[in-house]
C-alpha cells in the first residue's frame, strides 16, 4: 500500500471518530442538531383509508370537496356533512314560526334542480318558508337510509314539513326487498322527528323494474306518483325540463293541499318576484 493511500484512510478514520465524538457530546448536553427534517403529511392518506374502511356505524354522507376538486364516492365517517356548494352556511336555526306558516325542507336527488324554484314560489305565495333545498346528486333511498345525512339536515333546519323527491337513480334496481327496508328507515326518521312529509316519486322517463310500486306500497297515501305524468324532458332525455317541472309541482301542490299536508291552495296566478333561498349541493355517489 502506498503512503498516500495510508494517509487517506487515516484521514477518513479520524473524520468518523470526530463525528462520533460530536454526536456523543451533543447528546450528553441534550442539544438538538440544527437540521430540519421534513415530515411528509400522511393525514390525508390515512383519512382516506379510514373513510373507505367498512364500519358498522352509520356514516355521514359528505366530504369536504370543492367544485374544483375531483369528486369521489368515498364516505366520511361520523363528521358533520360538508358540501360542494351552498348559497348560505347551514347552521342550526331558531324556530320562531307564526301559526299556519310551515318550515319546508326540500330534499332529494337531482330532480330538485327543476323543483326547487317552483317549490320556493309556492311557499312564498302561500306564506310558508322554504328553509333549504338539499340536492344530493346521484343519491338513492340506500344513501339516505344508511347515512345520518337526513337527520343532520332535520336538526339544522328544524322543518315542520319535508318534501322528499327520490328514485330517479333507482329505476333499474332489482333488490326490491332491500329498497323496501331503506324506504321504511327513511319514513321512520320522518315520523320520529314528528314532521309532516310527502314522498314525491321519480319523474321516470322509462318503465322501472318495480321500485316505484315498492315506494307506493311502503309510503302509502303520502306518496305522489310522478311516474304517471307525461313530461317534456331536458336535453339529457331523463330529467324533466324547467317548464315541465313547474307543471309537475303544480300537480304535487294540489295533491298536498287536498291531503292536508300543507296548504298550497294559492296558485301562481300572481307570481312573486324572484326569491332567494338556501340551496345545498351534495357530492355525487356511485352506488345506487
Amino acid at each position: 500500500m502506498k503512503p498516500t493511500d495510508k494517509n487517506g484512510l487515516l484521514k477518513i478514520g479520524i473524520s468518523f471518530l470526530l463525528i462520533f465524538i460530536l454526536f456523543f457530546y451533543l447528546g450528553s448536553l441534550k442539544i438538538p442538531l440544527q437540521i430540519e427534517l421534513k415530515k411528509t403529511d400522511t393525514s390525508s392518506f390515512y383519512k382516506s383509508k379510514t373513510q373507505i374502511k367498512p364500519r358498522k356505524v352509520k356514516k355521514s354522507a359528505l366530504t369536504s370537496y370543492t367544485l374544483e376538486e375531483k369528486i369521489t364516492d368515498t364516505l366520511a365517517l361520523k363528521i358533520p356533512p360538508k358540501i360542494l356548494q351552498e348559497t348560505a352556511a347551514a347552521k342550526p336555526q331558531s324556530v320562531h314560526t307564526p301559526v299556519g306558516v310551515e318550515r319546508v325542507l326540500l330534499l332529494g336527488d337531482s330532480q330538485l334542480e327543476g323543483l326547487k324554484d317552483p317549490v320556493n314560489l309556492y311557499c312564498a305565495r302561500n306564506k310558508h318558508n322554504l328553509v333549504a333545498s338539499v340536492i344530493w346528486y346521484g343519491s338513492s333511498t340506500k344513501n339516505w337510509a344508511l347515512t345520518d345525512t337526513l337527520q343532520y339536515y332535520i336538526d339544522v333546519y328544524k322543518p315542520t314539513t319535508i318534501l322528499f323527491a327520490i328514485g330517479l337513480n333507482e329505476l333499474f334496481v332489482r333488490d326490491l326487498e332491500s329498497r323496501a327496508k331503506y324506504i321504511k328507515t327513511i319514513v321512520a326518521i320522518f315520523e320520529k322527528n314528528k314532521v309532516k312529509y310527502s314522498w314525491i316519486g321519480p319523474a321516470a322517463w322509462t318503465k322501472d323494474k318495480g321500485v316505484v310500486a315498492v315506494m307506493q306500497r311502503e309510503v302509502g297515501e303520502r306518496f305522489f306518483p310522478s311516474h304517471t305524468i307525461e313530461m317534456q324532458r331536458a336535453s339529457d332525455g331523463r330529467h324533466p325540463s324547467r317548464n315541465a317541472a313547474k307543471t309537475w309541482f303544480a300537480l304535487v301542490a294540489e295533491n298536498l293541499t287536498e291531503k292536508g299536508i300543507i296548504d298550497f291552495s294559492k296558485t301562481l296566478d300572481t307570481i312573486p318576484k324572484k326569491l332567494s333561498s338556501i340551496t345545498t349541493l351534495l357530492k355525487p355517489m356511485q352506488i345506487q
